[in-house]
């Protein structure tokens, strides 16, 4: 899960979007809660309709700790990148009351220096603040979100008491999480997320290459071992913000992969979505597909599974038109899938 694997759909973003940098810019109305234990929690709800009955969506990104928008100067130049796509927050806010917060310690938007403007290398450019670095992984995110959660059902009106729970990528093993821990969360899609160890994704990669060719049986082996020594040492320091492994704090690492989506999912009687594209490899179906099985196995029937064939993290599908092969992105395809599912559960 490194940062450009990650965010490489930032790249749509910036060239489809003349996003603002200010809350308002995005139809957003800013709100903090102070708290004692956490901090400060700044958090965001679409203005659009707010004083209408609605049901509430929460959405929840991963982008480790960068702001919801980042602005790249190099020179006289410039470059806003939005980490959470403002087509997220369009395709509902008629619909629904959209909220996302901040992460810790981290404003709304923020500003990078560069040499050279390259989106990927320049979110990797971007140092996350330290009190971010303290506070990183699942702990303070999911009970920033509970917060701010309770605040938003006792003063925005909601219809039917409809909470729901919206994470992609990261986010989504988030919003299971969050799910959880809070009871007024009525409805829960996960997006291109796992439902296993998220350290099991890079094992299934390295099999997968194997198995196709890419690389040999021996290297793969070799490869796994690799990642099995770095996860003992994660494991045995699972709380050290000093220590890094493919771009986050050993903090991070050890408080998500400590969390099993799956054991959270099989306890959940409310309606679950769950979507993946069948080529992602940052989030492998192979996960997903498991949960799937395993909620056939218990006889349960709330999880509805939609998987895209093809499709990678970022819902593109790779296809052939005039022996070309290019990118055909289905996010709206899978947009969709979420609101008809959300309109009918």
């Amino acid at each position: 899960m490194k940062i450009h694997s990650i965010l490489i759909s930032l790249l749509l973003i910036q060239s489809l979007f003349a996003q603002g940098v200010e809350p308002e810019d995005w139809g957003l109305k800013s709100f903090q809660i102070k708290d004692a234990q956490l901090g400060d929690i700044n958090y965001y709800v679409t203005e659009k309709g707010i004083e209408q009955d609605k049901p509430l969506l929460f959405l929840i990104s991963g982008c480790r700790g960068l702001p919801i928008m980042l602005v790249v100067q190099c020179g006289e130049k410039s470059l806003k990148l939005g980490t959470v796509p403002p087509d997220q927050i369009s395709c509902f806010s008629d619909q629904y009351h959209i909220a996302l917060i901040s992460k810790a310690g981290t404003p709304f938007c923020d500003k990078v220096k560069v040499d050279q403007i390259n989106p990927l290398k320049n979110l990797e450019d971007y140092q996350p603040s330290a009190e971010y670095i303290q506070k990183c992984g699942m702990e303070w995110e999911v009970k920033a979100s509970s917060k701010v959660i309770d605040s938003l059902c006792s003063t925005l009106p909601i219809s039917n008491n409809k909470v729901i729970a919206l994470g992609f990528s990261e986010g989504g093993h988030l919003a299971v999480k969050l799910a959880a821990e809070n009871k007024k969360i009525t409805h829960l899609v996960s997006v291109i997320s796992n439902g296993l160890n998220q350290f099991y994704s890079s094992i299934i990669n390295r099999r997968m290459d194997a198995a196709v060719g890419t690389i040999t049986h021996q290297q793969a082996q070799q490869e796994i071992d690799k990642l099995f020594a770095v996860y003992k040492e994660i494991y045995r320091d699972p709380r050290n913000t000093e220590k890094w492994y493919y771009g986050h704090p050993y903090k991070r690492w050890g408080s998500f992969c400590t969390d099993i989506p799956l054991e959270h999912l099989i306890n959940m009687e409310i309606p679950i979505l769950m979507l993946g594209g069948s080529a992602d490899r940052n989030s492998p179906i192979l996960q997903s597909d498991y949960v799937m099985l395993e909620f056939l196995r218990l006889g349960k029937t709330n999880l509805t599974y939609h998987v895209f064939p093809g499709c990678d993290h970022w819902f593109n599908e790779m296809v052939t038109k005039d022996d070309k092969q290019e990118h055909v992105s289905r996010r709206q395809e899978a947009f969709k899938i979420i609101s008809d599912w959300l309109s009918s559960n």
